[in-house]
């Protein structure tokens, strides 16, 4: 089904980005789809963490809950979410590279069975374009606010 992968390089280093990603409260802040954070763990995010948000892509928006169900330090990350109409899947990749840090973003969506054929016309038609744009200025959005902490 519909996947989104995106990738950037960030000059800081890897323990820097791995911090600001395990801060699940300040997702509303880089995540474009993320309209905001309505329940977070008080600490850093870590294997079998829940959080709940708001958000979507235009003109779908709903809450969700997600759980972080793999967990490798400042290497690695899996958080698979749930709307009530789709799950969906997000590995996180970081890497040292010379320049700093590469970030991958790596989203696959699950509509539920019902909703294969609406999505399937939707994503060719909208969504596709929408959900890459709004995963294009997340990385973008997450690179500048790890620079200006690093």
């Amino acid at each position: 089904m519909p996947r989104i992968i995106v990738s950037t390089e960030i000059n800081a280093s890897s323990p820097e980005v791995w911090d600001l990603m395990c801060d699940a409260k300040r997702y509303s802040e880089w995540v474009v789809p993320t309209d905001a954070v309505l329940e977070a763990p008080d600490g850093p995010i870590q294997a079998g963490s829940v959080y709940r948000e708001h958000g979507g892509i235009p003109p779908f928006k709903a809450d969700s809950e997600w759980h972080v169900t793999a967990f490798e330090p400042t290497r690695r990350q899996v958080h698979i979410g749930d709307d009530g109409t789709m799950t969906m899947t997000l590995e996180i990749l970081i890497e040292s590279v010379s320049t700093g840090t590469a970030l991958t973003l790596d989203i696959d969506f699950k509509p539920r069975w019902w909703l294969l054929a609406p999505v399937s016309v939707m994503w060719a038609l909208m969504m596709g374009r929408r959900g890459t744009e709004a995963m294009r200025q997340t990385a973008a959005n997450f690179k500048r606010l790890a620079e200006s902490k690093a």
